[in-house]
């Protein structure tokens, strides 16, 4: 009887300890970060969000919430082409939501695989859309640093509005030492400038400028901030193609795309010209259809990682979305 006792005791506790020991969820997804833009673009925010599967199962889809000012605005089934192991991170990017100044956009994780996310760590962030922002008319700008006493602590990124990186600088290395970086521009694009101090104390006694053409248009000084500060900027003028408002028409899925991407397009009538052009304004795929005969799928291999514009013409209509490829 007592080796019996021994036995169920024995058994009670290896189902115990995982719980004990806090086990790791098999269904949990966590936001990491915010990578979009943190104001309007042509009377709309893009999300991107930085989303790792915090799961012990691979993560192959992932329901995510949109909420705008307390009231839901979509429902999106992120579906991955290739699932993400555990701890992976990815950066996805959602559709658009029509924001304006002080709209507070918040984004909920409400399922994994098809199961509701087991661990609410991470599960819900927000944030509130910022106004105007200045606009260069020039094909470039200047970020200078002026270093504060921990300047291995100090980083920056220029993004565009689907959350890839357009420029970076730092960590640095030399304290108190005035760092300048010229910055290529994408032609007509809305931008995000992010500023981050691994320390969390800001940067006293130092700063970041952004010049165009020699006119100041963004100061973050070393006290203005603790861990992170986020600007905007605009580029206004160059060879690229001009940046418009998303053609509800036109759905790509999935977004991001690795190796193909699926056009759904209604509102076209005849055979429809495509094309899809990179950040430069190339044309880099071109291709015809009939945009009356369903969804058609389009074969990227080929194309390299990074930002791209999807353009679909019928009629004197163009219908055009934004497409980040993996």
């Amino acid at each position: 009887m007592a080796n019996k006792t021994l036995t169920i005791a024995a058994l009670c506790a290896a189902w115990t300890a995982p719980l004990l020991l806090g086990a790791q969820s098999m269904y949990d997804a966590r936001i990491l970060a915010y990578r979009g833009l943190r104001y309007a673009c042509v009377d709309s925010v893009t999300p991107v969000l930085r989303i790792q599967n915090a799961g012990s199962a691979s993560m192959t889809s992932c329901v995510v919430e949109t909420w705008k000012n307390g009231v839901m605005d979509n429902s999106f089934d992120w579906l991955l082409a290739v699932a993400a192991i555990t701890d992976e991170v990815r950066q996805p990017a959602f559709p658009p939501v029509a924001a304006t100044t002080g709209d507070v956009l918040e984004f909920r994780i409400i399922s994994v695989n098809g199961f509701p996310d087991e661990d609410s760590t991470g599960n819900v962030l927000s944030f509130t859309v910022g106004g105007a922002v200045p606009t260069c008319g020039q094909q470039q700008v200047d970020v200078e640093v002026l270093t504060d006493a921990q300047p291995g602590e100090t980083e920056w990124a220029i993004r565009d509005d689907l959350g890839q990186v357009v420029a970076q600088g730092g960590p640095y290395a030399d304290p108190a030492t005035l760092e300048t970086q010229t910055v290529p521009l994408p032609a007509e694009a809305c931008l995000s400038l992010e500023l981050t101090d691994a320390g969390g104390d800001g940067m006293a006694g130092g700063h970041l400028y952004v010049y165009c053409d020699g006119v100041e248009l963004i100061a973050i000084e070393g006290t203005d901030f603790t861990d992170a500060a986020y600007e905007g900027l605009r580029a206004s003028s160059g060879l690229g193609i001009r940046t418009l408002d998303p053609a509800p028409g036109l759905v790509l899925f999935p977004d991001p795309a690795h190796d193909r991407v699926t056009l759904n397009v209604t509102g076209l009538r005849t055979t429809a010209a495509l094309r899809i052009v990179d950040a430069a304004g190339r044309t880099v795929l071109e291709r015809s259809f009939r945009a009356t005969n369903g969804p058609v799928t389009l074969d990227l291999h080929g194309l390299a990682p990074g930002p791209y514009t999807v353009l679909v013409s019928d009629q004197g209509t163009t219908l055009h979305q934004r497409l980040v490829v993996e």
